[in-house]
């Protein structure tokens, strides 16, 4: 079983309710979306270097874990698959095998975060399965990508009722904003929401008074405290 891997390190969480943890990051390439980019307008993803398949390496799931172990010996750091898409293609089912081996091992030893958290575009199915926690993606008109957004996937959280999964709008303008309260109600969302604002292109300051006036039901504002520390850099 192999999976096409852009790098795995250890850092610190970046965004998200898990900001600040330390984690190991898989990161796998390959991700079908290209959000942001239209005739006038640049691709956002922060990580385009991981978006192409061919930009990762194939290795095998015994070759991950050895690298993840390696990286946390005492089992102590969460751990992250991201992307790229780490649900896309062939990388589902070595996520999938990742996660049951980590949530096995963890939850029988009593070890902290037993199941890794998954950060996933929205346009790929989420599961049921309690060895994953999810960050998903929600990807707004300015993305270009709403259109790929897998509906069914709020229906899922929904049922899986965990208290550390996430829904992350990323927000260009004020109709990416509005939309995603539309969202929000047409959905009738419970889970925690994470806004985050595309650089330069919104003021932070700007979407908290857009928060502060709407308040969407267990919302925050998401900035990565990595770049904060580090700047736009690869393996932090």
């Amino acid at each position: 079983m192999y999976g096409k891997i852009h790098e795995i390190y250890s850092s610190i969480s970046g965004e998200g309710i898990s900001q600040g943890i330390p984690t190991v990051f898989v990161r796998f390439a390959g991700c079908s979306l290209r959000c942001g980019k239209t005739d006038t307008k640049q691709l956002w993803c922060d990580t385009p270097y991981a978006l192409g398949p061919n930009q990762g390496e194939s290795k095998s799931f015994e070759a991950i874990i050895k690298e993840i172990e390696g990286l946390d010996k005492d089992h102590g750091f969460q751990i992250l698959l991201t992307g790229g898409e780490p649900l896309e293609g062939k990388n589902r089912e070595v996520s999938t095998s990742i996660a049951q081996h980590i949530f096995t091992y963890r939850t029988r030893e009593g070890k902290p975060y037993p199941a890794p958290r998954v950060e996933t575009n929205g346009s790929e199915k989420i599961t049921l399965d309690s060895f994953f926690i999810f960050t998903m993606d929600y990807k707004l008109p300015g993305s270009g990508m709403e259109n790929r957004m897998d509906l069914e996937n709020f229906q899922i959280l929904e049922k899986r009722h965990n208290s550390l999964d996430e829904i992350k709008f990323v927000v260009r303008d004020r109709i990416d904003f509005e939309r995603s309260i539309e969202v929000i109600r047409e959905q009738k969302i419970q889970t925690n929401i994470l806004y985050s604002p595309v650089h330069g292109e919104v003021d932070a300051k700007e979407l908290v008074e857009w928060i502060k006036i709407d308040n969407p039901p267990k919302c925050r504002l998401s900035l990565q405290i990595h770049k904060v520390l580090w700047g736009n850099q690869k393996g932090v």
